[in-house]
């Protein structure tokens, strides 16, 4: 599924700071009726170094989002191995 788009995308704040950011991110895969919707939050430390919420480019948040899903849903090996 490389077809992920961004379906929502907002900024969270306490006492006015950006702590993190919300992207959400909807994909499907018609033929087979398969489809992915999530939410990821970027955080501070997904951000480059010595960078804040205002220095990075929204395209550059959703890209680290993609990122984050891919590794998050990953089949690790011993996960693998485990479910045969």
């Amino acid at each position: 599924m490389d077809n992920l788009q961004v379906n929502q995308f907002s900024y969270n704040f306490d006492n006015g700071a950006v702590t993190s950011a919300q992207v959400g991110l909807y994909g499907s895969n018609t033929p087979d009726g398969e489809y992915i919707n999530a939410s990821i939050r970027v955080k501070q430390a997904d951000l480059p170094e010595g960078k804040s919420f205002m220095q990075v480019a929204m395209a550059d948040m959703v890209t680290i989002a993609r990122q984050k899903l891919s590794k998050d849903t990953a089949i690790k090996a011993e996960e693998a191995k485990d479910a045969q």
